[in-house]
């Protein structure tokens, strides 16, 4: 009965065909077959890894003298330490082996490939050959298993791993595999995570923040920093686009904050006077960085200083601005709600 052999990867190359017809019972005699046939396969496969299945099913090791039938078999090389011990996957010497040690059959029987059709060799010292192989694989793969044992994490944190089940997950501690060349495969995921807020893609997240005087105002957030969204242009050109707070000094005594949003500017109306309050604020909070409490006001509206972006000018020891038409603090804007 033909039985037909499909090859991939580097056997494919090594064979220079993807298939081969031939009357074989089992997979054993399928990979005896190549090796009669093509004798370099032999040590090119010996320390390579590979997953057989009969009928797209993979098999293992104890498997390899199951009549076959009329299903196809496929050899389909995969990278190195995709399993351990034989599991469904083999490495080639104990594929090579194994095949050559019957259990049960006429023992050590070689192929060849003649019309299309196998052929018995006979007993050339195979079997000798089979316990070779395979005394060999389990050397190397107790070594290997002496050497890369499995890894325990130090302590198990159920916190560490996803909780979901849609990707795969892993805890800390395990090996991330370095990939060389062109591999389709699952991953290993370091971290994931997953943030909650409040509002859509169209409405914006925000929290509410406090000032000195113990009113709320609403402000929209980053969702990158966590922190009140701001806006910071001093220079266009085109003056409808500016956006920024800035704080300068009136007087050797007055602080003053304004803020510029396009073309309009507006002044804290509460700090024209002698500039004491917005002096005591921008003290407290270290140049009045994400300062709640300095702030100017149009209507519902009200302008916050963000982060320090530029301060232009001389400043005396209190950290007070010059009196420059430009001197100053600027600062991102940030637009809350009341």
């Amino acid at each position: 009965m033909s039985t037909e052999i499909k090859l991939y990867g580097h056997l494919k190359e090594a064979t220079g065909r993807s298939s081969f017809n031939a009357e074989v019972n089992n997979t054993a005699e399928a990979v005896k077959f190549l090796i009669a046939n093509f004798p370099t396969l032999e040590h090119e496969m010996a320390n390579q890894y590979y997953r057989v299945s009969v009928n797209n099913v993979d098999i293992d090791k104890t498997e390899l003298h199951d009549p076959v039938g009329i299903a196809e078999i496929k050899i389909i090389p995969v990278i190195a330490g995709s399993g351990r011990g034989f599991g469904k996957i083999l490495l080639g010497a104990a594929l090579i082996g194994l095949s050559f040690i019957s259990f049960g059959g006429a023992p050590g029987l070689g192929a060849a490939f003649s019309g299309g059709k196998f052929v018995g060799l006979g007993k050339v010292g195979m079997i000798s050959k089979g316990l070779a192989y395979v005394g060999a694989y389990l050397v190397l793969s107790g070594i290997a298993d002496l050497f890369t044992p499995a890894v325990e994490p130090e302590a198990e944190d159920p916190l560490s791993a996803n909780f979901s089940n849609s990707i795969n997950t892993t805890l800390a501690t395990v090996p991330i595999p370095i990939l060389y060349g062109e591999c389709i495969t699952g991953s290993v995921v370091i971290s994931a995570g997953i943030d909650t807020a409040d509002g859509s893609p169209s409405t914006p997240a925000s929290a509410n923040v406090v000032d000195h005087r113990g009113n709320t105002t609403s402000v929209p957030q980053d969702s990158d920093t966590g922190q009140a969204a701001e806006e910071y242009d001093r220079d266009n050109s085109d003056t409808a686009l500016r956006r920024y707070v800035r704080i300068y000094s009136a007087s050797s005594t007055q602080v003053k904050i304004e803020a510029v949003v396009g073309n309009n500017t507006y002044e804290g109306t509460g700090y024209t006077n002698t500039g004491d309050e917005l002096l005591t604020a921008y003290r407290e909070q270290n140049k009045n960085q994400f300062n709640y409490s300095a702030f100017v006001k149009s209507g519902n509206t009200k302008y916050f200083p963000g982060n320090l972006k530029e301060s232009i000018g001389t400043f005396d020891a209190n950290n007070r601005p010059s009196t420059g038409a430009s001197d100053g603090y600027y600062y991102g804007l940030v637009t809350g709600t009341t």
